[in-house]
């Protein structure tokens, strides 16, 4: 994980354990040391958990927590970053994984343009139910390149597919593109979400980049329409 957004990482989990007294977090030179990092590095790291609704700066006085964060930290998972379902639970809910489907195959047409592959490059298709708190969550379906993340293995999916990108594949995230629409269920979405014909689903379909551009995964995740909301913070400067 990039430098700066590890930093926010564990100054949301400061946040979320109530450890800045008078909800003000240190200045930049304190951070700096703290994490022995530059003052750019701190405010990129502010930055982001700015632009996450967690804190505000005052001119002239510092940085606080924001009244509202500790139940942002707490209560919401975000769907459609970079982080993956299992970090975003977070420990704090029960989350497990089922694998649906899992096969390697060629490409369409469609995902060999999305994801920038030839025709003969083999991919992983993977189908997985996510279940959080004993409750179907939401069903994936998931293209990857074979040479970009070998040895994926039933097992694997069963935990978390990012962490093993990351760790054992080596690659660095980079940015998404991602497409939210409502959409009818289908068959499998009824099956596995107990979803009733006439339930919409919350259906995100995404594109994710590696740091050098290069898309490594195409996915269309469907979401029962009673377990997921999106928030989004706009922010003024």
């Amino acid at each position: 994980m990039v430098k700066y957004k590890a930093i926010a990482e564990k100054i949301r989990e400061n946040i979320k354990d109530g450890a800045y007294e008078d909800n003000r977090l240190p200045d930049q030179m304190t951070l700096a040391e703290e994490f022995g990092v530059s003052r750019v590095t701190i405010k990129k790291a502010l930055d982001l958990l700015t632009t996450a609704g967690l804190v505000y700066s005052i001119q002239g006085s510092g940085t606080y927590v924001k009244q509202n964060a500790l139940h942002s930290v707490k209560s919401s998972i975000q769907i459609g970053q970079n982080v993956g379902l299992t970090t975003a639970a977070n420990k704090i809910l029960d989350l497990s994984s089922k694998v649906l489907d899992f096969s390697v195959r060629f490409p369409s047409k469609e995902e060999t343009e999305l994801l920038m592959i030839p025709k003969e490059s083999p991919v992983y298709e993977i189908n997985r139910l996510r279940i959080l708190e004993d409750r179907p969550y939401s069903v994936e379906h998931t293209v990857i390149p074979v040479h970009l993340v070998p040895n994926i293995t039933a097992e694997v999916l069963e935990r978390s597919l990012y962490q093993y990108i990351r760790e054992e594949a080596g690659l660095v995230f980079g940015d998404n593109r991602q497409t939210i629409r409502a959409a009818q269920p289908n068959e499998t979405d009824q099956k596995y979400l107990n979803c009733k014909e006439t339930e919409p689903v919350l259906e995100v379909e995404k594109v994710m980049f590696q740091e050098n551009g290069v898309p490594f995964e195409y996915s269309i995740v469907h979401h029962r329409f009673d377990m997921v909301e999106m928030s989004f913070v706009n922010t003024t400067k």
